[in-house]
């Protein structure tokens, strides 16, 4: 009796030893299971806040940019419209330019006919002075290439080498024709731009000449030969200062 007693036992106790070696295979098995849940889950998590800190930086970035596009494309319609103003008004005054260069090129026309109409009028000593002026001024202004600030350079220029030879003393080399039909080659003394003197001492030729509408008229004047050479020992410096008359003509 007793015997069988303590084999019962026996088998329960192997039995449980059995049941608890099986049963803890299972729980490590499952504790393994869930750890790796665990850890797949804490990355996942870790995964997502990540992108989410991109997606937020992203986002952030968008919507600066877009901020600073707002910016730009508020400022750029504010210089449109500036430049439209702008752009209006320029075009105000170029119409007012073009009213204005209109006018000019009105203008400039008579003016260079004028100024060489004047050339025959003045001294041989000036017109030379002026040709560089002169020659670039059309004598037919529709067929002119230059510019209209080049035309009214050259006129403005050789008006005033004009106003300055009004208060100049001059002389120039020329050949005169003499009422015999003699042609002498005499010095002559321009005073200003309507008044002249002119003189061959060894040929004993003299005269006057006076500015007319259509050029310089000379008339001899043999008595003039003394006092015209005098003058222009004095202007050349090869004679003291002294007064010496001088017949005028003045029209």
């Amino acid at each position: 009796m007793k015997m069988k007693h303590v084999m019962g036992v026996m088998l329960v106790i192997a039995a449980g030893a059995a049941w608890g070696q099986e049963d803890f295979e299972t729980a490590k098995q499952s504790l393994e299971k869930w750890l790796e849940t665990e850890r797949l889950v804490t990355k996942e998590e870790q995964d997502w806040r990540v992108g989410r800190e991109l997606i937020q930086e992203r986002i952030d970035l968008i919507r600066r940019e877009a901020d600073a596009l707002k910016e730009r494309i508020a400022q750029t319609k504010k210089d449109m419209g500036e430049a439209a103003a702008k752009t209006t008004e320029l075009k105000s005054l170029n119409e007012l330019v073009k009213v204005g260069t209109k006018s000019l090129a009105d203008d400039i026309k008579p003016l260079e006919l004028r100024t060489l109409a004047m050339l025959p009028r003045t001294p041989e000593p000036v017109r030379l002075r002026v040709a560089p002026l002169t020659q670039r001024i059309p004598a037919n202004p529709k067929e002119c290439r230059l510019t209209l600030s080049e035309r009214y350079q050259n006129v403005v220029g050789t008006l005033n080498e004009f106003n300055k030879a009004t208060r100049e003393l001059s002389v120039s080399g020329e050949v005169r024709k003499l009422a015999d039909g003699r042609k002498v080659e005499v010095s002559v003394f321009y005073i200003g731009l309507s008044q002249a003197y002119y003189v061959n001492e060894k040929s004993g030729v003299a005269g006057a000449g006076l500015v007319g509408q259509y050029g310089w008229t000379w008339e001899e004047h043999n008595d003039l030969v003394r006092p015209v050479s005098r003058v222009l020992a004095i202007y050349r410096g090869e004679a003291p200062a002294a007064y010496v008359p001088l017949p005028v003509s003045a029209k």
